[in-house]
């Protein structure tokens, strides 16, 4: 196969590359290629959305442990015998 008319196709990616090169109108070139977004959240607003989480989480814990067990898993944390297993919290996110 012979290819005679390969110009096009050279200058079309001339123009695409110097196009890309040409800062953009009404835009400085130090923004080009940063897509970020931001976000601000007054301080009562996070105050607020920790207390909730907060109180999902103590709910979360009161209604699926017994005092016992949560008696038993702090004094292992206080005394340094806690220990989990990677195996366990990969299958606890996975819900296996």
């Amino acid at each position: 196969m012979e290819i005679k008319n390969y110009t096009s196709a050279l200058n079309a990616y001339r123009y695409a590359s110097e196009a890309a090169s040409r800062p953009i109108s009404g835009k400085t070139q130090k923004s080009r290629g940063k897509n970020t977004d931001k976000a601000e959240f007054s301080s009562s607003a996070r105050a607020s959305f920790s207390d909730t989480l907060k109180a999902a989480a103590k709910a979360a814990a009161d209604s699926t442990a017994s005092a016992e067990r949560l008696a038993e898993l702090s004094a292992k944390i206080a005394d340094g015998s806690y220990k989990v297993s990677s195996e366990d919290i990969a299958d606890s996110i996975l819900g296996l």
